[in-house]
């Protein structure tokens, strides 16, 4: 019998730029410690945020990316995700959000179409 992995906090990482991914289990736990450490935008007025990496995501993940998207709008900025795992849209769609996140009902774009449309 295999023992299950440990579960490997999400972590948030620049990529460059105005780049960033989100990588791990985004549970309650960790929420409350990256709620206070929003990606930040370099020279563009779009900060991307790449979440191909969530094996876990949470309800309390969606509110994470809408108080990201609060903090940054704030600024003057747009949170854009991409990759955005099935159970996390299915939890944004659950709880109403799918709109606010910019998680509609059509295909949402992947980071290298963003970046043919940004001119990167």
């Amino acid at each position: 019998m295999t023992q299950a992995q440990p579960a490997a906090a999400a972590q948030l990482t620049h990529a460059g730029a105005d780049r960033w991914r989100l990588d791990g289990d985004l549970t309650l736990a960790v929420v409350a410690t990256l709620a206070a450490t929003p990606p930040t935008a370099g020279t563009g007025a779009r900060v991307h945020l790449d979440l191909a990496g969530i094996h876990r995501p949470s309800s309390a993940g969606v509110a994470l990316l809408l108080e990201w998207q609060a903090q940054l709008r704030e600024q003057g900025l747009t949170l854009v995700l991409h990759n955005t795992p099935a159970a996390m849209r299915r939890l944004a769609m659950l709880a109403n959000v799918q709109a606010l996140l910019g998680l509609g009902d059509s295909a949402q774009p992947t980071a290298t179409a963003s970046r043919a449309a940004d001119g990167s």
